[in-house]
């Protein structure tokens, strides 16, 4: 015999095992997204204090050469030589988390031609000598390297829009399985649903019918299921009672 109630208990524990499913699927998305939305805010941040670092290093060493050449003094002021310490640490370890940057190899390569071309500096130029490798040398090599350092952080690998745009697709995949798990939820309900309906509503309202209208209007009690579960056994029993009460009238 076909059991309903076993029917029954195998579709709840179908909708459960989904349910279940779906919490540890959305748990596990939003675990993973959490992190690399942290990831990607701890490497925007770091990207903007590398390029800072750099910006507020070559300040000094452009001080320093702007007080060197307006004062007509041999060599840049002391800030000069801590803004090459600082410049060259923070670049070094922007370069050890990021080797294959393109950006940052630009970087070096303008800051070794920013001091080349201070080393060609003399020391013995005169005020109008020092003007013209200022105005013809320096200022070009200075921004040069300036502009390199603004690049690396607007680089698409750093840019803000770029990052914005992986936490989306990074939502889009944390919303998708959730959707779908959903869906084959609301299946299972269905589905569910249908075989209440047509294997125990349906059959219930049969009998029911039936056997109101033998009790109060004698009509012949005929009532036919297909299947082999405890409403067919229940039907027999009806029947059997019918045909019982016929046989002492």
């Amino acid at each position: 015999m076909k059991s309903i109630r076993r029917k029954i208990s195998v579709g709840f524990i179908a909708l459960l095992v989904v349910l279940v499913c779906a919490v540890v699927i959305n748990v596990f998305e939003l675990t993973r997204m959490r992190n690399n939305a942290e990831h990607i805010i701890a490497e925007s941040t770091q990207s903007t204090e590398y390029a800072s670092r750099m910006l507020d290093a070559l300040q000094k060493q452009n001080s320093a050469v702007l007080n060197m050449v307006t004062f007509n003094r041999e060599t840049p002021s002391d800030g000069f030589g801590d803004g090459i310490i600082e410049f060259n640490a923070v670049l070094l370890e922007a370069m050890d988390k990021a080797p294959q940057s393109t950006a940052l190899k630009n970087i070096s390569e303008a800051n070794a031609h920013y001091h080349n071309i201070i080393d060609q500096h003399s020391p013995t130029n005169s005020e109008a000598a020092d003007k013209e490798w200022f105005m013809d040398s320096y200022i070009d090599a200075y921004y040069r390297l300036d502009s390199a350092i603004k690049s690396y952080l607007a680089s698409p690998k750093n840019s803000v829009a770029v990052r914005v745009s992986n936490l989306e697709s990074n939502i889009y995949k944390t919303i998708t399985p959730s959707v779908l798990t959903l869906l084959v939820a609301v299946l299972i309900l269905l589905l569910f649903y249908f075989f209440i309906d047509t294997y125990y509503t349906k059959p219930v309202k049969r009998i029911s019918r039936s056997l109101n209208a033998y009790v109060n209007n004698k009509v012949p009690y005929q009532v036919k299921l297909d299947e082999n579960n405890e409403l067919s056994q229940l039907n027999d029993d009806i029947k059997e009672l019918i045909d019982n009460l016929k046989k002492h009238q």
